[in-house]
Formats: C-alpha cells, structure tokens, sequence
C-alpha cells in the first residue's frame, strides 16, 4: 500500500487516477473502477468533475530508474489471488477483511470529524 496518493498513468486505463486510488487504498483496480462507473452511472457529472479534479491536482507516480517494469519492484508486485494460488473463497475472504478494516477506519474517521471535539478544535484553530 502507498503511503501517497498519485495518479499512475502507467496501470491506468484513462489518466490513472482510479490506480492510483486503487494503489493508495491496497485494493485491486477492478474494485476502484467498479465503484467509478458505478457512481457515473448515478451520479455523472458529479463523479466526472471530481475524475477531472484529481486527475489535475494529483501528481504522477514517481518512477524508479530503471522503466516502468524496475518501479513495481518484486517485493511490491501485486498478484491477484488466483496468482498467489488462492480458491476463490479464500480471495473473497481476504477481500471481505479488507473492506471491513476500510469500513472500521472510515467509522473511526466519522466519529473524528462528527465529534464535539473536534469541532472545538477546528473553532480554536481559527481564533
């Protein structure tokens, strides 16, 4: 998993911004562009304002000397789980705990920004 957010034109299909978020998130792109035209089929020209808004604000993905191959290094490579050698219930699993640890920080991130707290400190900070 990334710990910045960049677009990477390299694995993307149009200016990389759903690899990007994909490599960010530590999930398949397949997921990341599932949800993109799920949300454009609902709700297009939202979803179609903030592609075009990220795909101008985020950076590119550094390269590693060496080409576009030396920059997904071994060590990062991420296989899919019918490469790693998985059953197709044992990558589905794996999927499901890793939504669940999503949806646990994004509670968690809810609870933050929708405390009384928080909302003091953002008070305090503008003083």
């Amino acid at each position: 998993m990334s710990k910045n957010l960049y677009r990477d034109p390299q694995r993307g299909a149009l200016g990389g911004v759903c690899a990007g978020l994909a490599d960010y998130l530590g999930v398949e792109i397949w997921v990341v562009r599932l949800v993109a035209v799920t949300a454009l089929i609902f709700a297009s020209f939202l979803t179609m304002l903030l592609y075009l808004a990220a795909w101008a604000m985020l950076d590119k993905k550094p390269r590693v000397e060496g080409g576009a191959s030396a920059s997904y290094g071994a060590a990062q490579l991420k296989q899919h789980g019918w490469q790693q050698g998985l059953m197709p219930h044992q990558a589905l699993d794996r999927t499901a705990q890793q939504l669940d640890a999503l949806e646990r920080r994004l509670q968690a991130m809810e609870r933050c920004v929708t405390s009384k707290e928080y909302q003091l400190r953002r008070d305090l900070q503008r003083l």
